[in-house]
This record gives C-alpha cells, sequence and structure tokens, in this order.
C-alpha cells in the first residue's frame, strides 16, 4: 500500500494509546511542555486516519508514528485492554450526590455540573481508558472529593478563588507508566480535595 493511501486508513484505540504514551514519555523527558502534552493528547484522542497522528510524534526521536497492526497494544498501567472508550462522561446533576467508587469504567474525559451537590470520584479500582484522564468538574458551593490510584500524578487547574478551598496531594508531574489526570473547572464556595488514600475527617462530608 502506498504511504499516501496508508495516511487514510483509519486508526484503533489502540494505536491512539500507543501514541499517548509515547507524549506522555516525551513530557517526563522534558522533550515537551505540560501545556504540549495537553494539547497533544486532545489531537490524539481526536485523531480519525493515520495522518491525523502521525505529526503528533514527528518531532519526537525514536518515534515514527503509530504501527498498523491487527494485535491490539498492551493496555498501559492501570488500563483493561479492550475496554477504551471514545466518549466522554457527562454527568449534569446540580444540587444531588454523584459518586463513583469500586470497579467502574472510566472513561478518557469525563464532565460533571453538580452545583450545590457533593460529588466524590474514587480511582483507586477504576479501569482507566486512556493514560490521561481528564475532568471537568463544576461543583460550585458543594463539595469534590477525588481519589487517585496511589501512584497517579494530577495537574490541577480548579478556580475556587471565590470562598473556595481546594487542596491537592498529589504530585503534578507525569511519570509514567502511572496514569496521570488532568482535573480542570470551577469550585467558587466549594470545599475540594485531590489525594490518594482517604481521610477520616472527611469521611463525614462524604459518607464514609
Amino acid at each position: 500500500m502506498a504511504p499516501h493511501d496508508r495516511n487514510r486508513l483509519r486508526v484503533s484505540d489502540a494505536e491512539r494509546d500507543q501514541v499517548a504514551e509515547v507524549l506522555r514519555e516525551a513530557a517526563a523527558e522534558g522533550r515537551i511542555t505540560l501545556d504540549e502534552l495537553d494539547e497533544r493528547l486532545d489531537a490524539t484522542y481526536a485523531a480519525k486516519t493515520y495522518a491525523d497522528l502521525e505529526p503528533l510524534t514527528g518531532d519526537l526521536p525514536g518515534t515514527g508514528g503509530p504501527t498498523h497492526s491487527t494485535t491490539p497494544a498492551p493496555a498501559p498501567y492501570g488500563q483493561t485492554a479492550g475496554t477504551s472508550s471514545p466518549s466522554p462522561m457527562v454527568i449534569n446533576s446540580k444540587g444531588g450526590p454523584v459518586i463513583r467508587k469500586g470497579d467502574w469504567q472510566a472513561p478518557a474525559r469525563i464532565e460533571i455540573d453538580n452545583r450545590f451537590g457533593a460529588t466524590r470520584l474514587d480511582f483507586r479500582e477504576a479501569r482507566l481508558a486512556a493514560p490521561v484522564t481528564k475532568i471537568h468538574l463544576v461543583c460550585d458551593w458543594g463539595t469534590g472529593d477525588l481519589l487517585l490510584p496511589e501512584e497517579a500524578t494530577a495537574e490541577v487547574d480548579l478556580d475556587s478563588s471565590w470562598f473556595g478551598t481546594l487542596r491537592a496531594d498529589v504530585n503534578s508531574l507525569p511519570n509514567p507508566p502511572a496514569p496521570h489526570f488532568v482535573i480542570t473547572g470551577t469550585g467558587q464556595g466549594a470545599t475540594i480535595r485531590v489525594r490518594h488514600k482517604r481521610a477520616s475527617k472527611w469521611s463525614s462530608i462524604f459518607g464514609g
């Protein structure tokens, strides 16, 4: 098959994950910035063909884009092969409890609007669909509790400047192959925490 014909072929979820892992390693080595990582990961999971993916790693040494193969790539840390989900999880509650815990499928992007409500996302036993999980949380005048796997890292850019409290007790720099989270949104007047282990003083707020 001619190269230009191959570029028109559709890529698989496993091949998108391959490129995402290369990008995370490049960020950990300092070859690209976290902003560039974020932009390229967005483009990676939006890619439809090889032509879309190849420019994302073309300026990195030792990479030649995804390899066309019918054999799925090994699942990265914390993931289950064949369980990736291209569709984001979108939840609009606004006042009620939003809880995800135990064994659940966490897509690459999660969008939650739960103003005045309590939101708890426990990823310690979750099956992650991608090496980087993006969470956009709006929990103004409510509470937010995000529990991450022990080795996970998280970049937290959540605005709680108006009478809100935000505490992030996790490292922000990616550490492949451990999962990485990018957390954005707003928490005006809210109490929010991003952490690894459950703290007893929070149990009364989040129900255990």
